[in-house]
């Protein structure tokens, strides 16, 4: 009987060994993860250009417009901060994909601060 439940646990054993082996992190979903850093940047982006629509004067909406940037500001770091915990996590394809999305932010904070301010 004692035979019998060792050659059971050695199999079992292997089993566990093999599914460590073939199993691998594969949970870099690249679609949800732009999705969702993309949902929260337009959404916030639309919130404020409504609060923006709806003041009362000029220094309100200069408020909203300054939140709105500070908004920015916070999202931008965040998502440098996620991309070295990625890169610490060595989740190189989101890391990537995070690289990308502050690439294209910061070229469009350029190009707008160009066309708000004159920068030419």
């Amino acid at each position: 009987m004692n035979s019998e439940l060792k050659e059971l646990f050695e199999i079992k054993q292997e089993d566990k060994d093999k599914d460590k082996k073939i199993s691998k992190p594969t949970d870099q979903n690249i679609k949800k993860h732009i999705t969702t850093r993309l949902a929260v940047f337009i959404l916030g982006t639309i919130c404020f250009v409504i609060a923006i629509m709806e003041g009362k004067g000029v220094w309100e909406e200069i408020a909203f417009l300054i939140y709105m940037a500070l908004f920015h500001a916070i999202w931008l770091l965040f998502i440098i901060i996620e991309a070295l915990v990625l890169h610490c996590n060595k989740k190189l394809t989101l890391r990537n994909t995070n690289l990308i999305f502050i690439l294209v932010l910061v070229l469009t904070y350029f190009i707008s601060g160009i066309f708000l301010f004159g920068f030419a």
